[in-house]
C-alpha cells in the first residue's frame, strides 16, 4: 500500500483508506507509529521539529554541518543533593562547654547520597544563626566535618577555625557561615576518596559594622567511603559555659 503524507498540521484526522485504495496518513499519524515502534525521535519526529524551529537554532544547525569538528563547551549546573528544602524551624541550641557539637542534624539536613561523588565536584553549605554571650565569653572553634554520624570524632575533618573570642555581654545577636568542599579523588577501595575544603564564620561584634571572623579547611581527609551517604556538618566547641548558639537555617547542599 503506498501512503499519500498530507498537512503536518493535521493531526486530528485518522488514517483511513481513500477510494483510490490509497491511505491517507498524516505526519502525526506517521510519528505516533514511529514512537509506537520505539523511536521517540525519528526521521519524520526530528524533520517536523526543526522545520519549525526558530531562524537561531536552524542557523546554528548549518555552521555544525560545516564545522563539524566544533563541540560544546562542557557546562557547570548547580544542583542541589539530598535534602531539598532548607531547614524549616531552628536547631537545637549549641550550650555545652569545651564538647564539639554540630549545629544541626546533617542525615537530614545536609546529606550527599551514596555513590553520588566523582573528582572535581564542589559541595556547597551556607547556613546562619544568632548568639548570646556573657561578659565572660570563652573563646569558639568551628570544624566543618565530612560525614553524617552521630558520632562527632568518627565524620573526618576539614580543618577547624582559629579559637578566637567573640564580642561579649550580647543577646540575639547574628551569625553567618559557609563552607566549600572539593572531592579530589575516589580511589579504586571504596573508601578510597579524598576532599578537602575551605569556609568561614563571622559573628556580630560588640559595636555596629564589626565582627569577629573565624577561618577554616585546609585539611586534606582521606578514606571517605563514596558507596555510603555523607553529608557536609559545621561543628562547634564553646571553651565556656553560659553561651548559646543557634543555626535558624542552613540550606541543602548544593553541587556546583
Amino acid at each position: 500500500m503506498t501512503l499519500s503524507v498530507i498537512s503536518p498540521e493535521k493531526f486530528d484526522l485518522v488514517a483511513a483508506p481513500s477510494e483510490h485504495g490509497v491511505c491517507d496518513w498524516t505526519v502525526g499519524d506517521i510519528i505516533a507509529k514511529e514512537q509506537e515502534n520505539g523511536q521517540q525521535f525519528g526521521s519524520f519526529h526530528r524533520n517536523w521539529l526543526l522545520k519549525r524551529a526558530p531562524n537561531s537554532v536552524r542557523e546554528y544547525q548549518r555552521l555544525g554541518s560545516i564545522f563539524s569538528g566544533l563541540k560544546m563547551a562542557d557546562a557547570s549546573f548547580s544542583a542541589v543533593e539530598g535534602q531539598a528544602s532548607a531547614i524549616p524551624t531552628s536547631a537545637t541550641a549549641v550550650t555545652a562547654t569545651a564538647t564539639e557539637t554540630q549545629l544541626w542534624v546533617p542525615a537530614i539536613w545536609t546529606p550527599i547520597p551514596a555513590n553520588s561523588t566523582r573528582a572535581g565536584k564542589v559541595f556547597k553549605i551556607a547556613f546562619g544563626g544568632v548568639f548570646t554571650s556573657t561578659a565572660t565569653q570563652g573563646v569558639l572553634t568551628w570544624t566543618p566535618r565530612y560525614g553524617v554520624s552521630a558520632t562527632v570524632a568518627t565524620n573526618p575533618t576539614l580543618g577547624a577555625s582559629n579559637a578566637t573570642a567573640p564580642a561579649a555581654s550580647l543577646t540575639t545577636q547574628a551569625w553567618y557561615g559557609e563552607f566549600y568542599a572539593t572531592i579530589r579523588a575516589l580511589g579504586l577501595a571504596a573508601a578510597g576518596g579524598t576532599i578537602t575544603g575551605n569556609g568561614m564564620v563571622v559573628t556580630q561584634g560588640a559595636a555596629a559594622a564589626t565582627g569577629t571572623l573565624y577561618v577554616m579547611g585546609g585539611t586534606v581527609a582521606a578514606a571517605f567511603d563514596n558507596t555510603a551517604i555523607s553529608g557536609l556538618i559545621m561543628n562547634l566547641t564553646i571553651s565556656v559555659a553560659s553561651q548559646s548558639y543557634t543555626c535558624q537555617w542552613v540550606t541543602p547542599v548544593h553541587s556546583i
